[in-house]
């Protein structure tokens, strides 16, 4: 067995959000020299505002998929399938995320993406180049081979996470680390609790970026939306032009090694 190989397939694990717990899992399985295996993890996921109750709880499964390289004795990531079971739900909210050289979205961002907000990411675009994007599912097209389509929006969309940010009347940004915080948790795709000023009244509740409409959502303590207009700005905001939505197409984030050796 490549310890090294093994050492660097366990931290990016531990990376993407899945911990230790597979850690004796992936050494047995690279030691049976296999062309390729797979992995499971489940985890439950509740709802920022139901941490004390079970019956709210999302329960997610996760399916890892590695191959050998048919050239050496190095084994790859390449991709992990995602469902989603979600209480009063019947039917689950299934996405396969692919990744590339130890990068990709994360257990808690896929989590993020299929409760439908948006998730910032550095990504490989179709021409070699990098980008920053906000990524977010797009739940009206799917096909069962590449799971839900997924918009992207640049930079050239015109969403600027800190200017928003700093247009609404959220309290306690004045506190030491505070704001910086609130920008991670926002791009990671997080609803982050805040206290805002609502039509001139503290509210206490929760908010997430909206990059599609250039705007953050807020919400009450039970998460019902809160209408943004209500939401009291920090000072007179004028509207500049933005350009329209660019289509960006995004590579899907896996190695031209690991997509040979890939289970299809």
């Amino acid at each position: 067995m490549n310890e090294n190989n093994a050492e660097y397939l366990q931290n990016t694990l531990k990376y993407l959000g899945f911990g230790e717990s597979l850690s004796e899992q992936l050494k047995e399985a690279i030691k049976k020299q296999l062309p390729e295996f797979s992995l499971n993890f489940n985890i439950v996921q509740y709802t920022t505002n139901a941490k004390d109750k079970p019956e709210l709880a999302n329960a997610l499964s996760y399916v890892l998929d590695f191959s050998k390289s048919r050239e050496t004795d190095m084994y790859f990531f390449n991709k992990y399938h995602v469902s989603l079971e979600k209480p009063g739900l019947d039917n689950k909210l299934e996405q396969t995320f692919y990744i590339n050289k130890g990068k990709g979205v994360t257990v808690k961002e896929s989590y993020n993406l299929l409760s439908g907000r948006a998730v910032n990411k550095d990504v490989i675009l179709k021409s070699g180049e990098k980008a920053n994007l906000w990524l977010k599912l797009n739940f009206s097209e799917h096909t069962p081979e590449k799971g839900y389509s997924v918009n992207s929006y640049g930079e050239n969309y015109g969403f600027n996470l800190k200017q928003t940010v700093d247009k609404f009347n959220i309290l306690d940004m004045e506190k030491p680390g505070f704001k910086d915080q609130l920008l991670k948790s926002l791009e990671r795709g997080n609803l982050h609790e805040v206290s805002f000023m609502k039509n001139g009244k503290e509210a206490a509740g929760f908010v997430a970026a909206n990059p599609q409409y250039k705007t953050l959502d807020f919400y009450d303590k039970d998460l019902s939306l809160v209408y943004s207009k209500a939401v009291d700005l920090r000072e007179p905001f004028v509207k500049a032009t933005q350009p329209n939505e660019v289509n960006v197409s995004v590579v899907e984030e896996a190695s031209e090694e690991a997509k040979m050796g890939r289970a299809r």
